[in-house]
């Protein structure tokens, strides 16, 4: 029976083996044809990451399959660097096979040496060697044969012949199909655990993240119990202070003696109010961040509240010498509010508008419905206005009660803050137009009734800025 045939069948009797396991049996056959003493199958290796100098520089071989009928080595742990400092890295080079009689005596013209640092150290001493190439379909080198020290019937060394060289080659063609089934084994398994790595990385991102949910789920909730707790706890000593000044005011009591009296009374009763006043607004920025709420009433009710608001404000305009306009559609507007959430949104921006309305200006409110449903509201002054800084600045919470604008028109408080939030809870969409000394446009659209709140995400500062550029 031919070798190769021979060869063959051996294989197709080794089915359930592992790829390892089936190159031990291809170099075991390989070295019973060419009766060698050792030899050894290396895959090609790329050169390692963060490599110093030149070192490996083309890349090494490592050992897949190790043989030696002298030595007693459970498996081989040397590589050999891809170049010509060796006879498998010269062939893994070049590709071409070498048939040496004598690998301690190469001639001294050949391209390449004798890398003796495994004899060194274990002592074995190399003679005949046979070093064989295996080509991917491509034509690149993926891994080199080498069989050491063929010996004939009666055990003396002897060269290895060329057949021997043509049987490895044949060999080579199953030995290329287990060496890739082998690199893909290995490349699958290495993208299994980086892909167990990154999972276990993403429960942890995860944990974390409903960690640091449920923390900040937990502050919001403190810090909305203690806002909610410190302005009752406000109120109480308000109300005494605005309610025995209104006492001294009126003389409650009898007469005073002193004209002063009165008029400290009435700065004291003054700041109580103002004081109350922003005691109750942080109360309903609060509330009004917490939930949204249902609105109960219809378009019709959204007109007739926002001309009574509009109408209680016409008074303090005119004694401002500022001309209030009012212009409402009557067409019916298909939409759904909350009243009294609209007054006290109507009332925060109209009372914004006409502080920082100098005397001469104007201030326009109009209503009217949208064209695919919904209110529109818009109010416009010819105010001071704002830069896009100031904008964002006044939407977020607290965050005018300090500003410059605050301090040079008596400020506006937290009135753009409250009318913000307020008309966030109703699902609708608020927007500001402003530039310095050109006044301020403040939209908001009441979406239409049975509207989804997820189609309106205008929830923050700089959303409602944004829009408005």
């Amino acid at each position: 029976m031919h070798p190769i045939v021979e060869f063959l069948k051996v294989i197709d009797r080794s089915p359930e083996q592992s790829p390892r396991e089936l190159l031990d049996t291809i170099l075991f056959e390989c070295r019973k044809f060419a009766g060698a003493e050792a030899g050894t199958i290396f895959l090609v290796r790329p050169p390692p990451e963060n490599l110093p100098g030149d070192a490996l520089e083309n890349g090494f071989l490592e050992p897949m399959s190790f043989q030696n009928d002298t030595l007693d080595l459970e498996a081989a742990t040397f590589i050999v660097p891809i170049d010509d400092t060796s006879i498998a890295g010269f062939v893994a080079t070049t590709g071409e096979p070498l048939l040496i009689e004598d690998a301690y005596n190469i001639p001294p013209d050949m391209p390449f040496g004798l890398n003796t640092d495994f004899d060194s150290s274990t002592g074995f001493r190399p003679h005949s060697v046979a070093c064989i190439a295996l080509r991917q379909d491509t034509g690149a080198v993926s891994a080199v044969v080498q069989l050491i020290n063929r010996r004939s019937p009666t055990g003396d060394i002897i060269a290895f012949a060329p057949e021997q060289a043509e049987f490895i080659s044949a060999a080579g063609i199953v030995m290329t199909s287990v060496i890739e089934r082998s690199r893909m084994l290995e490349e699958l398994s290495e993208a299994n655990k980086d892909l167990h790595a990154r999972n276990k990385q993403i429960e942890a991102l995860k944990d974390r993240t409903e960690t640091a949910l449920r923390k900040a789920e937990k502050s919001d909730q403190a810090k909305s119990r203690f806002l909610s707790c410190i302005g009752h706890e406000l109120k109480t000593p308000l109300n005494a202070i605005i309610g025995f000044s209104d006492l001294l005011g009126n003389e409650g009591f009898g007469p005073l003696g002193h004209a002063s009296y009165k008029d400290f009374a009435k700065e004291v009763s003054n700041g109580g109010h103002k004081l109350l006043q922003m005691v109750d607004d942080i109360l309903s920025i609060v509330q009004a961040d917490s939930a949204s709420i249902e609105c109960s009433d219809d378009g019709s009710a959204a007109y007739a509240c926002i001309e009574d608001t509009c109408r209680a404000w016409f008074d303090e305009a005119a004694e401002k010498n500022i001309v209030f306009a009012l212009e409402i559609d009557d067409t019916p507007a298909n939409c759904m509010i909350d009243g009294p959430r609209l007054t006290t949104i109507l009332d925060r921006l109209i009372d914004n508008a006409l502080k920082f309305t100098l005397a001469g200006g104007e201030l326009e409110v109009r209503a009217r419905p949208m064209p695919k449903g919904g209110l529109t509201v818009e109010i416009e002054d010819t105010g001071v206005g704002m830069t896009e800084t100031e904008i964002i600045d006044a939407l977020a919470p607290l965050g005018q009660a300090d500003s410059t604008l605050s301090r040079l028109y008596e400020g506006a408080g937290l009135g753009l803050t409250l009318a913000h939030a307020l008309t966030r809870s109703m699902q609708a969409e608020f927007a500001i137009e402003s530039a310095p000394k050109k006044g301020t446009l403040i939209r908001l659209e009441f979406p239409p009734k049975n509207d989804s709140p997820a189609a309106h995400v205008n929830d923050t500062p700089d959303n409602a800025a944004r829009e408005s550029r």
